[in-house]
């Protein structure tokens, strides 16, 4: 969705370049598919990319947020995951994961009524 996002901002028709030929379904597939010749490049993360030796090119960022329902995020099901996100042996690992950001990790970005 991504890149038939992008390639729409700029005009080109998806139909137009050889890119679905072949589809991989996570990052480091993408990567390893680039890692042995059977594609040219592939967009992905720049963790996945440098895992297996390869050059990366940022094109964008993205953020991800995690949406919870106010009911669970006051509950105690999910104390165990806001503690990890809030440990600072785990923010400094993926902190030095290339392309990560960790700066607004586990905090509250908004809330709805």
């Amino acid at each position: 969705m991504l890149l038939d996002y992008q390639l729409q901002l700029i005009g080109v028709r998806r139909e137009d370049i050889q890119v679905y030929d072949h589809e991989e379904y996570t990052h480091l597939a993408v990567a390893a598919a680039v890692a042995s010749g059977r594609a040219d490049c592939g967009l992905g993360i720049a963790a996945a990319a440098h895992a297996l030796g390869l050059d990366y090119l940022t094109l964008f960022a993205e953020r991800y947020d995690l949406v919870i329902p106010a009911a669970f995020y006051e509950g105690e099901l999910l104390e165990p995951l806001f503690k990890v996100l809030n440990d600072r042996g785990f923010r400094q690992v993926v902190s030095s994961l290339p392309g990560y950001d960790c700066s607004i990790m586990g905090q509250i970005v908004a809330e709805l009524p």
